[in-house]
């Protein structure tokens, strides 16, 4: 059997990409969508739950299913199934991330790697104008025998102006309590406060999205990540997104670097279905490329 000591480097290293440590799945992008678009579109209507939950689409209805190849051979899937009452919106999520066998290269004793996140989330519109949203769940994660669980909660709110060409949404996210640490050890959850905006031009078929994330408790750091969606016909959706992450990808290499840090997809409508495929480029690490398959009920 191979080794898959390169799990746990990578483990390291996609903490240190998405700024999250050992629960780097609580800020990684969940569909195709926000996957091309690095994680930016968290002011604009969506159809899944996303980073804030109050973007999500009133329209949203039906079930989504994800999946995405990371490097190192990790696989992620995902669940999402939205619903509408007259209350407001409702939706119940799962997503893992399943790392492969680890190997100890003394004993040789094979051991597994993944995380399980469970969520659920509701969210109300207020004259179509504002909306709040809020989700919480549950996270549980086990690495080569050592394991974690923790339950978070997310609030939101959105509000659009100019009829409704432009939008501002403000979230805190992962504000949770951990039960239990992998060490006695007890790592930080990635709590954060983010400022999401975009832009729909009047002429233009086009969505400017911008994101501004704020870390509690690390020094206030922060980064910035922003995409495009180009929608030349309303069966077609072409995006493009990046990060200020994108200097820590650059190796000097020209032929490499000219895409590092970048991310892309496509989007396709069809009468009872949505196809997004996406990708986004980690520089030395590789690519993640994935899709997500949304069918609507009735």
């Amino acid at each position: 059997m191979e080794r898959r000591t390169a799990q746990l480097i990578y483990l390291l290293f996609a903490g240190w990409i998405f700024g999250a440590g050992s629960y780097e799945i609580l800020q990684f992008p969940m569909d195709a969508r926000n996957l091309a678009l690095h994680n930016s579109a968290s002011a604009y209507d969506g159809l899944l739950l996303s980073n804030n939950p109050a973007s999500l689409s009133k329209r949203a209805k039906g079930n989504t299913y994800s999946y995405f190849y990371l490097p190192g051979e990790i696989h992620f899937t995902g669940y999402q199934s939205v619903h509408k009452s007259k209350l407001g919106i409702r939706l119940t999520k799962i997503s893992i991330m399943n790392y492969g066998a680890i190997i100890d290269s003394e004993t040789e004793n094979k051991s597994y790697a993944f995380d399980i996140l469970f969520e659920t989330g509701f969210k109300k519109e207020y004259k179509n104008i504002t909306s709040i949203g809020i989700s919480g769940g549950y996270f549980l994660s086990s690495i080569a025998g050592y394991q974690s669980q923790l339950v978070f909660t997310n609030f939101g709110m959105r509000s659009r102006l100019l009829r409704k060409r432009l939008g501002v949404g403000l979230s805190l996210e992962n504000i949770g309590i951990l039960l239990k640490s992998y060490t006695d050890i007890k790592e930080p959850i990635p709590a954060l406060f983010r400022t999401a905006l975009y832009y729909e031009p009047r002429y233009i078929p086009l969505l400017i999205n911008g994101d501004i994330v704020t870390y509690f408790g690390d020094g206030d750091s922060f980064y910035f990540s922003g995409g495009i969606e180009l929608k030349p016909d309303s069966r077609l959706t072409l995006r493009l997104g990046s990060s200020s992450h994108r200097a820590g990808y650059l190796t000097g290499d020209f032929s490499s670097d000219v895409i590092a840090g970048f991310s892309g997809g496509v989007g396709f409508r069809f009468t009872n279905m949505t196809l997004d495929v996406g990708f986004m480029n980690l520089g030395p690490a590789g690519f993640v490329v994935g899709f997500s398959l949304k069918k609507k009920v009735d």
